[in-house]
């Protein structure tokens, strides 16, 4: 089911006076913040799912941050059940920054871009944390550079941002940077190239007032490829840059 702006405000009010009639014991709460700019006949779209472990795949309490880009005048939180299920309402058509965090796990952070192509208004959004423990590795999702080039983009800085944050909430925490780059082209330069851009994500850390002797870092080229088909979807898979964690 699909919502109207003015059907939102109206849920919002709902939401507070449950909220002041049950306590600081509710399972979840929604700010939702009306953009001015934005067209009553906006529709808005359930984003539903479940926090998972991705190493057993058994459901996680945790909770979503979530914010509009590029102006954060629809924000919100929630924090999901026993069950590992949240739930979601977004507009239609936007783009969204989320931040999913549950304790003793890796803070995941992701870009959506809310699009009901079916046009049933839900859109169905798994999640799958990472234990915070030695040896396990961290893919950075949204962390892009320039084509064949090391410059970070600054649509990177959000997810970059997080991870100085879990350092600095993890004092001991020590990490390793590894780049990947794809399988094709020439060995030498993937190597390079992937050197390079660790490299760049180290100093941003250390911009971060991360010290370095917290961060080691490793190139691979294309000699670990995730999967060799010969897609596009393949290729951006395999240009990557994870993070290990060595000790925490």
């Amino acid at each position: 089911m699909r919502y109207s702006i003015q059907h939102m405000v109206a849920l919002l009010i709902c939401t507070i006076s449950l909220l002041v009639s049950i306590g600081a014991n509710a399972q979840e709460f929604i700010l939702f913040n009306v953009d001015k700019e934005a067209d009553p006949k906006d529709e808005m779209v359930l984003v539903y799912g479940h926090i998972l472990d991705a190493g057993s795949n058994e459901p996680i309490r945790g909770y979503i941050n979530y914010e509009k880009m590029p102006r954060a005048n629809n924000v919100g939180h929630i924090s999901n059940g026993a069950d590992g299920r949240y739930k979601l309402h977004m507009l239609d058509e936007k783009k969204y920054n989320l931040k999913i965090a549950a304790q003793g796990y890796i803070t995941v952070f992701d870009v959506v871009d809310i699009d009901d192509i079916d046009d049933d208004g839900q859109i169905k959004r798994d999640y799958l944390m990472t234990k915070a423990e030695n040896g396990n590795i961290l893919r950075m999702n949204n962390l892009l550079f320039e084509l064949g080039e090391a410059d970070i983009l600054e649509s990177s800085y959000e997810e970059l941002n997080g991870l100085a944050q879990m350092l600095h909430n993890n004092p001991k925490m020590k990490i390793q940077l590894e780049g990947h780059t794809d399988y094709r082209g020439n060995p030498g330069r993937n190597m390079q190239l992937s050197e390079d851009r660790v490299l760049a994500v180290r100093e941003y850390l250390l911009s971060q007032r991360v010290r370095k002797n917290r961060i080691k870092y490793k190139a691979f080229g294309g000699t670990h490829p995730i999967t060799t088909e010969n897609t596009e979807e393949a290729r951006l898979k395999n240009r990557r840059v994870e993070v290990r964690i060595l000790s925490k």
